[in-house]
């Protein structure tokens, strides 16, 4: 059987970090790695706002799959430049589908649950959404971008990517909390923001599974669990032996983001189940979070 060739966009990012380690230990994927700033040899310099450089660097390669990570995924900083984040996340998004087009492969765009206003949560791929922040606008504007002119799309929806992914793990929630607890220094943390927090290695076992399996449309790739951010550090404490008393509960009016956030946006997972798809409970992950952790130290 010939090779699946995977393009992924991000690919030394957190989710693309971790999508080549994953994908790339399957015989039937052959995976290609572009950035704007490569971390590591091998990854192709790709800026995704530029659409001759995005079809020039398609045509050369002839992905089969193209799976797009890349995006400005800083919430606060989307509303401070909103130029550059529709940039990146809308136009950037609208080139990708342009040379996922040209060479004719398949699309799997990740977009996020941020999408959804958090009223009440639970949300289905079904759900209408209606983004509250910049950001999320420009989530969905990228999404609607892929439904109405790609020829062939896969869109995955996750939610608070967390895990280890070597010295990569910069942006993740959970080990910003657990280096802080192991500082013995206090953190605040949200208890009224709910979500389905969603182990890295888990999606890009997901997304692989999708893939192979050829399937279509939108696709909410979370954990089970529906967790605060409170309940998450609490759980890190727990399962890494570090003291609950620094964790201090705060409403989201007193943490001031700039950028409106869903109360709760917590996923539906029932599709990806029905497809015998299953994700890792929050405490199972993060388990295997500090097994990683141990390993990568020795």
């Amino acid at each position: 059987m010939a090779k699946q060739k995977i393009l992924i966009t991000g690919a030394a990012g957190f989710l693309g970090t971790k999508l080549r380690k994953v994908l790339g230990k399957d015989k039937i994927f052959s995976i290609i790695g572009t950035d704007l700033q490569p971390r590591e040899e091998g990854i192709i310099k790709l800026d995704i706002t530029d659409k001759e450089v995005v079809i020039k660097i398609f045509k050369e390669q002839r992905p089969n799959v193209v799976i797009h990570t890349a995006a400005m995924s800083d919430v606060d900083g989307c509303e401070d430049r909103k130029e550059l984040a529709w940039k990146i996340n809308v136009d950037g998004t609208k080139n990708i589908v342009e040379g996922c087009n040209a060479v004719d492969c398949t699309m799997l765009h990740i977009s996020t649950d941020f999408v959804f206003d958090g009223e009440r949560g639970n949300y289905t791929e079904h759900d209408t959404p209606n983004p509250l922040s910049y950001y999320a606008k420009t989530k969905y504007a990228g999404e609607q971008a892929v439904q109405d002119n790609c020829k062939d799309w896969i869109i995955v929806r996750p939610e608070v990517l967390y895990g280890f992914n070597g010295n990569n793990t910069e942006r993740s929630f959970t080990v910003w909390a657990v280096q802080n607890l192991k500082e013995k220094k206090r953190i605040d943390v949200v208890n009224d923001q709910y979500s389905t927090p969603t182990l890295i290695d888990d999606i890009a076992h997901a997304i692989g599974v999708l893939i192979k399996k050829r399937k279509r449309g939108i696709w909410h790739v979370a954990g089970p669990d529906r967790l605060s951010r409170h309940d998450m550090a609490v759980a890190l404490a727990e399962e890494f032996g570090l003291d609950k008393k620094l964790i201090i509960p705060i409403t989201s009016e007193a943490l001031k983001q700039k950028a409106l956030r869903p109360r709760d946006s917590s996923l539906n997972t029932e599709k990806l189940k029905d497809n015998g798809i299953m994700m890792h409970g929050f405490r199972e992950g993060v388990k295997m979070m500090r097994e990683q952790m141990e390993e990568h130290k020795q």
